[in-house]
């Protein structure tokens, strides 16, 4: 009887042979961006998180939280200071409708309980890693930071062609940004422990995918010591 196929070792063994090659992270070209870290989506206090404890679930969310909390946060803290010392442009993003009755966001969205007004409280960026003067705040009204945002023409405006997605979620909003983002002709990576899906596999899926095919997936660290080397040989 013959063997069924494993996809995932196929997957593997593919990658052994084709896989997208490195490129250097230059402070002048690369811009990070900050996927969807706000209390509605990020917080255990608020929104959808809140809601399932409040419904007796909060042992299910007990990974996420921890990985928030303890490895993604400060994470993007690192990173967003790192830009910001390089010089290199910070991009936030957030869910919310800007017309505050969700008309303007997708279906799907109005769904999934994302449709609030810009202004609301949840719909902020936590204080953890808030913006900073310089830094650039889209607000999202559909997963890809692409296909709901003007990021696409503001990273040509500024001459940026490597961007470094970071937030949640890993196998949703992170994932698409960066699949339409390589299909953009963007270098792209991830830095993975600023990202955070609602299960391990969940996050561990996604990048089985993405990495070598539409971004190479790095720490957090070594990308920002990719783009000190980078600014270091530059001077």
């Amino acid at each position: 009887m013959a063997r069924e196929p494993n996809n995932k070792e196929g997957w593997r063994a593919w990658h052994t042979i084709v896989s997208i090659p490195e490129f250097p992270v230059r402070p002048e070209t690369t811009a990070l961006i900050v996927i969807d870290i706000t209390y509605q989506q990020a917080s255990r206090d608020y929104g959808n998180c809140r809601r399932v404890i409040e419904a007796g679930h909060g042992d299910d969310l007990q990974y996420f939280l921890d990985r928030m909390e303890n490895r993604v946060i400060p994470a993007i803290g690192r990173l967003t200071t790192g830009f910001r010392e390089l010089g290199a442009p910070v991009i936030y993003t957030r869910c919310a409708s800007l017309r505050g009755d969700g008309s303007d966001q997708t279906w799907r969205h109005r769904a999934f309980g994302l449709a609030i007004d810009a202004n609301d409280e949840e719909a902020q960026i936590m204080d953890e890693v808030a913006p900073r003067d310089g830094d650039i705040m889209l607000v999202k009204t559909g997963s890809s930071t692409f296909t709901s945002t003007n990021c696409e023409h503001l990273l040509h405006t500024m001459g940026i062609t490597t961007i470094v997605v970071t937030g949640i979620y890993t196998n949703s909003c992170v994932e698409g940004t960066i699949r339409v983002g390589g299909d953009l002709d963007f270098r792209c990576l991830m830095a993975e422990d600023a990202c955070a899906a609602m299960s391990p596999s969940g996050h561990a899926n996604a990048i089985e995918y993405l990495d070598g095919n539409f971004c190479h997936v790095k720490s957090s660290d070594e990308i920002l010591g990719l783009m000190r080397e980078e600014s270091a040989a530059a001077e």
